[in-house]
């Protein structure tokens, strides 16, 4: 059993090429010197593919899947079940869920007819991670679950203490908090009892979840502080920054504001030192929650952007393939109401001719009595078509909603679900290493030096594993959180000079960190009578920022015709955008106008349309102006564009642009 256990580590170790290469040659040539057809063969491929899997992985693939088919040559079940296992493993590592999922069924169902009891426990929770990430959560605990009880069943402490934290972190992400709450205090005990001092942190970073959502918030802070040591006395920031974001947050909700500005400015600050892209933005957000409690908007707003825009980028390829699902829908739906809507009218007009051709013949009784009913037949006609359009209004609008939060829904899933696969495997090469240990002594106990050797070599390359998937969870772990509020914004009064000029500067470093080789003018010309106007804050900005990000876009394009200028002779081109306010009494006009290339008046009717976009493939996603579009509608007010001339001929370079004109009724 133990030989098996060791010969499953080599095949799970990423082996490291660096520095090994006088090993790797010495397995390549032990295997290809050894050409008899058994289990020994299997075993030298075993390990030659591990050596070379980080530098050379698809080769090491293939190797493992000729190790798997002359297993099956051989019928050697638990080769057949450790190969299936180690490649469900690594497909999970490649984001190939469902072939982890199939290499996980076959595992379990190879180890079921072995009667491998442990095999078929990390079966369990292999499929329970692989499905987990595919989005299906019922499955993924039905198979925690199982792991659990066999844990149990084998007095495993070790794999026990890894199925209930797996339980733990999956009940706090599905909000099954009394679950969580149950299950914790014996968690907790038995890795106090077994001194993992990593589990005992992870699982009071769990009982801090409860008691926060609990509104338990000064013992929340004391639990995180009790954690933050054993961060503080290693080297990974990550946890500490989002820890600091987190405490921040806390001490906001108590209102102690000093407490909660020195913990968000520590993380900002780690976050920076170390470049930490997520850690950035939950400081971020906790520098804006903070801002926005203490009534300081104007600083709240700017945090809000910058926290948004890293958001953004992170995150932005999931958005981009909800949309395009998004977008087959809405056309799905669209073309079923035309199919429907033809086919109504079809049949209304058959009916019709059908009735008219029955009042030449009928007496003057029935013609009346027919065009009674011919007209009840229109109305009915004409409800149901009433009826399709608006359910298919409905549809579109709750589609472009969902579009709105799926990314943000499914990226909160996927960092808590991510988090059970590194843990799963440091536990897993936790207990190898223990098997390896006693099988040293053996071979050390016989002098076997050579092979002694060799099993202190997969030793050390499963130490550098599990430190692998130890920096990998907690460089996980910050997501957590960032994404498990939503604020719902309500109108205050607003200075929307103020907010105009703000979103102008961020849009202009936001194109400037973009393309630094990017310059434009701007120029602002503000009515001083404006009065402060009822709005919600964050989606008035939201529109602004929106069209100056698409008049510094116009800019840019038409600076790429500079060279076709200089060759007709006319004068360098001046990127320029201007924004404007006016008091219209009881409105006021935002403008936010461009010299770009303008936009064509064949398309001017579309440009509002959820999707349409003249961007490239990849730089837009046709929701801008449509969102935009949204907002002013549920706000009272209204947009419209007005351009010149998109169609003119490349050296006609004067008078072009574009202007978005932005009105809001004035509101006590």
């Amino acid at each position: 059993m133990k030989k098996i256990i060791f010969f499953f580590a080599c095949f799970f170790i990423a082996g490291n090429c660096f520095g090994q290469t006088s090993r790797t040659d010495s397995l390549k040539q032990a295997m290809e010197n050894y050409t008899k057809k058994d289990s020994i063969r299997v075993k030298k491929i075993w390990r030659y593919s591990n050596a070379i899997s980080g530098s050379d992985p698809e080769k090491a693939i293939d190797l493992k899947k000729e190790a798997l088919d002359l297993s099956k040559n051989i019928k050697w079940k638990k080769g057949i079940a450790f190969i299936l296992f180690a490649l469900a493993d690594n497909s999970l590592n490649e984001n190939n869920i469902n072939e982890a999922i199939s290499y996980s069924i076959q595992a379990l169902n190879e180890a079921e007819d072995i009667g491998d009891l442990k095999m078929i426990a990390n079966s369990h929770s292999l499929l329970s991670d692989a499905y987990r990430l595919s989005g299906d959560d019922s499955s993924a605990e039905v198979h925690a679950l199982i792991f659990l009880d066999m844990a149990r069943s084998m007095k495993n402490d070790k794999m026990i203490l890894q199925a209930e934290v797996m339980l733990i972190n999956d009940y706090i992400q599905s909000e099954k908090w009394n679950k969580a709450d149950s299950l914790l205090p014996k968690a907790i005990m038995l890795a106090i009892n077994l001194k993992n001092e990593y589990s005992i942190n992870r699982l009071l970073w769990g009982k801090a979840s409860i008691l926060e959502h609990d509104g338990k918030f000064k013992e929340s802070i004391k639990i995180i502080e009790q954690v933050l040591p054993y961060y503080l006395n290693g080297n990974n920031y990550h946890p500490i920054a989002y820890s600091y974001s987190w405490i921040s947050e806390l001490f906001t909700r108590i209102r102690r504001k000093d407490s909660a500005f020195y913990y968000a400015k520590a993380a900002l600050d780690i976050a920076k030192e170390h470049d930490l892209k997520k850690e950035l933005g939950d400081a971020n957000r906790a520098f804006y929650i903070y801002y926005y409690a203490f009534g300081n908007y104007k600083k709240a707003l700017e945090y809000k952007t910058i926290y948004d825009s890293i958001q953004y980028e992170t995150f932005k390829w999931t958005s981009a393939q909800n949309i395009a699902h998004t977008k087959l829908q809405i056309e799905q739906q669209k073309k079923d109401a035309l199919e429907k809507e033809a086919e109504m009218k079809k049949e209304a007009e058959a009916t019709r001719i059908r009735n008219i051709g029955l009042t030449v013949i009928a007496a003057f009784i029935l013609l009346v009595i027919f065009l009674f009913w011919n007209n009840r037949q229109k109305q009915k006609a004409k409800s149901r078509i009433e009826a399709a359009y608006s359910e298919l209004k409905s549809t579109q609008a709750q589609l472009i909603q969902s579009e709105k939060m799926a990314s943000l829904g499914e990226l909160t899933a996927g960092i808590a679900h991510e988090i059970q696969n590194p843990l799963n495997f440091v536990n897993n090469f936790s207990d190898i290493n223990s098997e390896l240990l006693d099988e040293l002594k053996s071979e050390l106990a016989t002098g076997n030096m050579q092979s002694a050797n060799e099993i202190a070599d997969d030793i050390k390359a499963n130490e550098e594993k599990i430190n692998h998937h130890g920096k990998r969870a907690d460089a996980i772990v910050k997501g957590m959180l960032q994404h498990s509020r939503t604020s719902t914004g309500q109108k205050e009064p607003t200075d929307i000079n103020a907010l105009c000029d703000e979103y102008l500067r961020l849009a202009y470093h936001g194109m400037r960190a973009k393309d630094k080789s990017f310059n434009c003018e701007m120029k602002t010309d503000f009515d001083s009578t404006l009065p402060k106007i009822n709005v919600v804050p964050q989606d008035i900005g939201r529109v602004i920022l929106n069209l100056i990000n698409n008049a510094f876009y116009a800019c840019a394009e038409r600076k790429n015709l500079e060279g076709f200028q200089k060759l007709q002779g006319l004068a360098p081109y001046l990127p320029t955008v201007t924004v404007s306010t006016k008091n219209l009494g009881g409105k006021v006009e935002i403008s936010v106008r461009d010299n770009g290339n303008g936009i064509p008046e064949k398309i001017k009717d579309k440009i509002f349309q959820p999707f349409f976009t003249t961007k490239p493939t990849g730089q837009g996603t046709g929701l801008g102006l449509s969102l935009s579009y949204d907002i002013m509608k549920a706000q009272g007010g209204e947009i419209k564009v007005e351009s010149r001339d998109g169609d003119a001929r490349p050296d006609d370079m004067v008078g072009r642009g574009t202007e978005f004109l932005v009105t809001l009724p004035v509101t006590q």
